[in-house]
């Protein structure tokens, strides 16, 4: 089509081209080409070379890091304060003090279930795909040429599953709802993913 899209919403102004962790950030959004789930083309900007580890531990830890923020009702730019703490230190004030680590995995158990509505409702790796025109390079400007490898990003989508503990399929294994305190919530229509190869994730170009 004309209007690049991921899941059908289309993308916002951020090219991702020289940008892999912004693309990457884009395909995994829950809800489509959304830049509001996690913008690591802000630190990308300044990290020529990074690895495949970095770029993947930067999109899981804003889209954690913001689904644990939105429960407080905090704007994203309001709430990057609270980023280093999760929060704590708002808990702290109020008398209702909560561990740094424990806010995290909320935020971690908040995404891990949105996939698992997600999955319920038929979406897999395919959905996770990126549209076709961020493969053709950039025309000009500082970043022409620039483009998405396709055999590149399917590593880096490798590598994303397997630090979310999802399978190659993007379904959470039974280890990761487990470890979460999800198996509970998962009914007979969510399928359930096998755990991730040991290769998965192991790149770190």
């Amino acid at each position: 089509g004309l209007i690049p899209t991921v899941k059908s919403m289309e993308l916002p102004s951020y090219d991702p081209r020289a940008a892999a962790g912004m693309a990457l950030a884009y395909a995994t959004s829950d809800r489509g080409g959304c830049h509001r789930r996690a913008r690591p083309i802000e630190w990308e900007a300044f990290s020529e070379g990074a690895s495949t580890r970095e770029r993947v531990a930067a999109v899981v830890t804003a889209q954690d890091t913001r689904s644990i923020l939105w429960s407080f009702v905090a704007d994203d730019f309001a709430g990057e304060p609270l980023w280093d703490d999760f929060g704590a230190e708002w808990f702290d004030a109020l008398g209702q003090p909560h561990d740094t680590d424990d806010l995290r995995r909320a935020g971690e158990r908040i995404w891990t279930l949105v996939r698992l509505f997600n999955a319920r409702e038929g979406f897999r790796r395919d959905a996770d795909e990126l549209p076709d025109p961020l493969t053709e390079p950039i025309s000009d400007g500082p970043a022409a040429g620039s483009h998405i490898d396709a055999e590149q990003f399917d590593a880096l989508l490798d590598a994303y599953y397997a630090a979310r503990g999802w399978n190659h399929e993007g379904l959470p294994t039974v280890a990761t709802l487990e470890r979460l305190d999800l198996a509970d919530v998962v009914d007979g229509e969510t399928p359930i993913g096998d755990p991730p190869t040991p290769t998965q994730g192991t790149d770190d170009d």
